[in-house]
């Protein structure tokens, strides 16, 4: 992965509304971890299987490799904030199993 490339911050929250770990309510947004990403532009198939399906939101993102953003370790109700939207998590992957990056997929939450 070029460093270079990594031109985009996102920001993982935990949303307003539910609780912590430790069982306190949240009141505002918590900031869970930031990574700083690379976009990914849609081409070929995936960009025909997202127009027959209208998911023209969708967001594909490389990141380096987190393991609090693995699936073990990752809450469930986590947002990202992206140039200032709100966006839900779709999937988070391990690219090759190789722990050096991650593919984050992401949607715009209207």
């Amino acid at each position: 992965m070029n460093s270079g490339d990594l031109r985009h911050r996102l920001v993982f929250q935990l949303p307003a509304g539910g609780t912590d770990d430790e069982g306190f309510p949240i009141t505002e947004s918590i900031e869970y971890t930031r990574a700083w990403a690379s976009l990914k532009t849609l081409k070929g198939r995936s960009f025909y299987a997202a127009a027959t399906s209208n998911n023209e939101n969708m967001r594909d993102f490389q990141i380096r490799y987190q393991p609090k953003l693995s699936d073990e370790k990752r809450p469930n109700n986590l947002i990202v904030t992206w140039r200032g939207k709100e966006h839900s998590i779709e999937s988070i992957e391990d690219d090759d199993g190789l722990k050096k990056t991650m593919s984050v997929r992401l949607k715009v939450i209207s």
